[in-house]
């Protein structure tokens, strides 16, 4: 490449499905390549060239690139020698077919995606969330889009889109939320915490999906076509450049395929949207505003109709963001937000001489919040301090009538009649602050510690605060190797939108906490491998009870379910080790493997009983080809069956037969095993690029049991026989679709 033009070399990468900004006072026609880059392919290549220039690229859109005048990015391209004389790498360490990024920078452990590694990831629906399902510790079914992170429940996860927590952000949430409302095509980043997570961020107990939406620079435009979405993006400069506009729509298709499937099972329908506009107040002081809406229907049948509910869902949520810089060292961000969420489910239960009942369930929830952030740099010391307050009050309305007859669930069960009927109206406030400080005490040692409170008044309880103090610690022996760790205490109180009236609880539990124990170390292996290896371990105390389906996680009504019980653990424990190997891009080729060992058991009187997504052994493989305008991806997820139990049922003395639960969780389903392949091709048009991909998700058809359904029949001495079948989750998912980007 050195000798030849920089506009022939930015536009041959126009057929990897680059698309670079530039005018020629910024890039002359005769600006040359005065250096052989070390990248051979993709933006590296580019940003490499632009360096020895003092330019540098901004991503403006989705894999569009303006060309900008930037000094320092000969710093930031070349590596420098350390005094041993090694070649130091760059602050941040791109593993593109891992799909993320390990930041070395901080003490805190997190990833970090890009939305290009989130886009090239097989994953069912377009969803965004999936990608974090390929990364060690999380536990998931394939179906829904946040899983289980280091043995917690999913619900321990919270999800943050440019500065502001979503309350319940997943479409189809009562249908195991396989949609989030984060549209992969809006997102530009994801940072990733599955523990240890610093004090800034609170109130839940294992994950934090803190995501940013892309910034447009540039005037830019999406359309696109899949088997599940139709979406649209719109993105323009505007107040000579002070000022930028995104708009974003997403409609599903699921509804209008729904007709063509053999089974009958409803048509779900649902629709989001998303808008941000910033502007550039003076040269310290930005202000934003972001608005992200959605709606859902779904009329859903099971069991030959037998069983019917109708869903409407409606999200809105609305902040404005004020960033201001005193100084260099100094600045603060301060974020008002207001949220609305509405939810109505109806339903019917009807089968005739068993069991007939109605479901009547509406909730609203409403959230007011001020958020103040600041960043202050004195010496040698970064500190994060700030606090919020959030204003919160909802509704709820629920009602339940459910009659069975005699015989129902078991032959010689009694007729039963069950009413149950809640109001309420919870209000009230909930309060943070922290205080989080990082320091390097020399070229070897970064340390960060915190302290945050929290307190919620809408529970009516008057909680005591909650003071969780976190402490974490990097010890970088080498350029190539460096070892963390990190303790902390992570609470966790029930969201004003969380109380379980569908199962007859009126009153919110105090807050669990966890203390989470994390070691690590990461090593650059010479042959292009990278390799981290952490073991974890999560303590849990003041565990609230939960509700749980036995045997089927899929059931319309799980209130209304003969499987329908109560856990009430008396503690918890995680624990678990975590290898990652990655493989750094070489020629066309680049991949990943991961494994994970690890057990979750809650403590109930006195026995240890594994949580239904325990899995001993999980193994992840990611390959990747990319060459030109193809990309390939391939990932092969395999974990060990999650536990289940084997129906048993007794006599109690002057009662009816009951399901005997004294071995609950002691057997396993058969191993989960999926293959997912996804294959990109772009193509350059007259006016932007065309991007067709074609994904399969469970190519191989693989039986995964997800559930069990028993039905009676009678032995030759009259007794009962249940006899049990086993269900799975999804068959092969095949998608394809169409982006066209200019």
């Amino acid at each position: 490449m050195q000798g030849r033009n920089v506009t022939d070399i930015l536009n041959g990468l126009r057929a990897e499905g680059l698309i670079f900004i530039y005018n020629t006072q910024i890039v002359p026609d005769d600006l040359k390549v005065t250096r052989e880059p070390q990248a051979t392919r993709g933006i590296e290549v580019a940003r490499q060239i632009l360096a020895e220039h003092d330019l540098a690229v901004s991503e403006a859109a989705p894999r569009v690139y303006a060309v900008v005048r930037d000094p320092r990015a000969r710093q930031r391209i070349t590596t420098q020698p350390s005094p041993s004389g090694e070649t130091e790498p760059a602050e941040e360490i791109v593993v593109q077919t891992s799909r993320y990024t390990l930041a070395v920078d901080t003490a805190t452990p997190k990833d970090f995606l890009t939305q290009d590694q989130v886009q090239a990831m097989p994953r069912l629906g377009d969803e965004t969330l999936r990608a974090m399902q390929r990364l060690p510790g999380v536990a998931t079914n394939g179906v829904s889009s946040l899983g289980s992170v280091r043995g917690g429940e999913p619900k321990e996860a919270a999800i943050v889109l440019n500065g502001l927590r979503l309350y319940e952000p997943f479409h189809l949430k009562n249908f195991n939320s396989p949609i989030s409302l984060l549209d992969s095509r809006i997102i530009d980043s994801i940072e990733y915490y599955s523990g240890g997570f610093a004090a800034p961020f609170g109130d839940r107990m294992s994950a934090i999906i803190d995501a940013t939406s892309i910034l447009p620079l540039q005037r830019y435009y999406e359309v696109g076509l899949s088997f599940f979405h139709f979406n649209a993006l719109a993105a323009t400069p505007f107040a000579g450049g002070r000022g930028h506009a995104l708009l974003s729509a997403r409609r599903s298709n699921i509804g209008d395929l729904a007709q063509f499937s053999e089974q009958d099972f409803g048509e779900p329908n649902y629709a989001d949207g998303f808008a941000h506009t910033d502007y550039q107040l003076n040269d310290a002081t930005r202000v934003s505003l972001d608005v992200l809406v959605s709606g859902d229907q779904f009329n859903a049948k099971r069991h030959q109709g037998t069983q019917r509910v109708k869903t409407k869902y409606q999200n809105l949520y609305s902040w404005l963001t004020l960033n201001h810089d005193w100084t260099d060292n100094a600045s603060t961000n301060v974020i008002a937000s207001f949220t609305d969420l509405d939810n109505r489910r109806r339903g019917q239960v009807n089968e005739p001489g068993l069991r007939r009942g109605e479901v009547w369930d509406d909730r609203s929830f409403h959230i007011a919040g001020l958020r103040l952030e600041n960043s202050l740099r004195t010496g040698a010391i970064e500190h994060r301090f700030g606090g919020e307050v959030r204003r919160l009050w909802g509704d709820y309305d629920y009602r339940l009538d459910l009659m069975q007859a005699s015989n129902v669930p078991f032959p010689g069960s009694p007729p039963l009649q069950t009413s149950r009927a809640t109001s309420a109206s919870p209000g009230g406030y909930e309060n943070s602050a922290y205080w989080d400080s990082q320091t390097t005490l020399s070229s070897r040692w970064t340390i960060e510690a915190g302290l945050r409170v929290d307190l919620q008044t809408y529970d009516g309880t008057g909680d005591d605060e909650q003071w969780s103090p976190r402490f974490s610690a990097l010890y970088t022996l080498s350029p190539r190797t460096k070892f963390r760790a990190s303790w902390g205490r992570f609470f966790q109180s029930q969201g004003i939108n969380e109380l379980q009236v569908e199962d007859g609880v009126d009153q919110f539990y105090p807050a669990q906490h966890a203390d989470h124990t994390i070691v690590s170390v990461e090593h650059l292996l010479d042959v292009g491998l990278d390799i981290r290896v952490e073991a974890y371990r999560k303590q849990y105390r003041h565990v609230s009870p939960r509700f749980e389906n036995v045997f089927d996680p899929l059931a319309l009504f799980p209130e209304a379910e003969f499987d329908r019980i109560r856990i009430d653990p008396d503690s918890a424990r995680a624990e678990g080790v975590e290898i990652l190997l990655q493989m750094r891009p070489r020629n066309s080729w680049s991949g990943w493997l991961s494994y994970t060992w690890a057990q979750v058991d809650d403590r109930i009187g006195g026995a240890d009983v594994a949580r239904g997504w325990d899995q001993r052994h999980a193994l992840t493989l990611g390959v990747t080809w990319a060459s030109g305008p193809w990309t390939a991806t391939l990932v092969n997820s395999f974990h060990s069956g999650w536990p289940t139990t084997q129906l048993a049922v007794t006599s109690q003395a002057g009662g009816g037969p009951t399901m005997d639960l004294s071995a609950r969780n002691s057997t396993r389903f058969d191993n989960y095993n999926s293959l997912d392949i996804r294959v990109t091709r772009t193509f350059l048009l007259s006016r932007g690029a065309l991007d067709v991909f074609a994904e399969v998700t469970n190519a191989l058809s693989r039986k995964n049991p997800c559930c069990v359904e028993y039905t009676i029949a009678q032995n030759e001495d009259g007794t009962p026989n249940y006899v049990r079948e086993v269900n799975s989750w999804l068959p092969p998912v095949p998608s394809l679709g169409v982006l066209w980007r200019y």
